[in-house]
């Protein structure tokens, strides 16, 4: 029983530090998303822009 005792402190410290890491793990990956569908959002903006830009150039045309 007395070594049980004398590893769970050391236990507890891994267990600590594999929760921290999984925490920081999960932020890092919601700011990662984050940033990829930022840039996504703006390519698909900048896709219809240019999409209504074209289609105004061509109902100048027309008239």
């Amino acid at each position: 029983m007395e070594k049980i005792a004398e590893y769970l402190p050391a236990f507890f410290g891994v267990l600590v530090l594999l929760v921290v890491w999984f925490v920081i793990r999960r932020i890092l990956g919601s700011i990662s998303d984050k940033i990829n569908n930022s840039e996504s959002y703006k390519e698909d903006t900048l896709r219809v822009l240019e999409e209504i830009r074209d289609e105004l150039k061509e109902l100048n045309r027309n008239k």
